[in-house]
Parts: C-alpha cells; sequence; structure tokens
C-alpha cells in the first residue's frame, strides 16, 4: 500500500529543518553580554571569571550560556535576563532565589539547599539537594512538588 505525504506536514517539516539549520553558535566575551546579564555576574558571582560564554542565536530568538569551573551554569535570554542558574548538584548563590521560595525551602526542607533554578512567564521550578523538584507560581508561592 503506497501512502501520501501530506503537503502540509512535508512544508511544516521543511521549515522547521531551516529553522533549526540557521542556528549559531558562537563564543563571546563577558563583555559582548547584555548589560542586565554583565550586571546579574557581577552581582552574584564576583570575582569568578567564565570559563565559556556561547552565544546561541536562531531564527526567532537569541540566547546566552554562560559556565564557571565550578560547573555552575547560568542562562540569559536576548534581553540579559536570566532564565536558569544551574549549579550542577552543587548549590547556587542563595540570592539569587527569590525571598518567597527561599524562606519555602528553609520552612520545609531546612537541612536542604537549591542547586537549580529555573523560571519562565509560568513561575519558578528549583531542584533542592534531596533530589526534589518545586514548583512555585510567578509570585513565588509554592504549588507543588514535581518528582
Amino acid at each position: 500500500m503506497k501512502t501520501k505525504l501530506n503537503p502540509a506536514f512535508c512544508l511544516l517539516a521543511g521549515l522547521a529543518f531551516g529553522f533549526s539549520a540557521n542556528a549559531q553558535k558562537t563564543t563571546i566575551t563577558k563583555a559582548a553580554l547584555p548589560v542586565n546579564a554583565q550586571t546579574f555576574l557581577k552581582t552574584h558571582f564576583a570575582g569568578q571569571e567564565p570559563t565559556y560564554i556561547i552565544k546561541d542565536k536562531e531564527t526567532f530568538s537569541t540566547d546566552y550560556k554562560v559556565q564557571f569551573a565550578n560547573n555552575i551554569e547560568v542562562e540569559f535570554d536576548a534581553k540579559g535576563n536570566w532564565e536558569e542558574v544551574d549549579g550542577n548538584h552543587t548549590s547556587i548563590p542563595a540570592a539569587i532565589v527569590p525571598k518567597a521560595i527561599a524562606s519555602y525551602v528553609k520552612a520545609n526542607f531546612a537541612t536542604t539547599a537549591v542547586t537549580k533554578i529555573s523560571k519562565d512567564y509560568k513561575g519558578y521550578e528549583v531542584n533542592i539537594n534531596n533530589g526534589l523538584e518545586l514548583e512555585f507560581n510567578s509570585k513565588g508561592n509554592f504549588l507543588r512538588i514535581d518528582n
């Protein structure tokens, strides 16, 4: 039995391939980061020099990824706003964690540390060093444990 490919599917697949083929990753200097990202790094990672900084330019977006010698990674959007700080199983600077989230973690998981935090328009995802992933809304109110 012969099957016909849906022309709309072929068009979407071609567009998707074309967009991903346009991605460009380049290594840049700290001075080439957006000002917001530079300020964030000066505030939370003073005295630490990145081992590398990558600018990931796609068709419709640009992101930046910064990695330090201690394996902490920070991801920024095109405007230099942080999107994720990943300690790779080690604690991240406490000042990065919003106060409401830090208070919740301290009250409910007193012997743990935050090892990763990411944010988007919906809220925050926080990993703590006991293996749990906690979800919070955009105001920092606890929603659930996502294990």
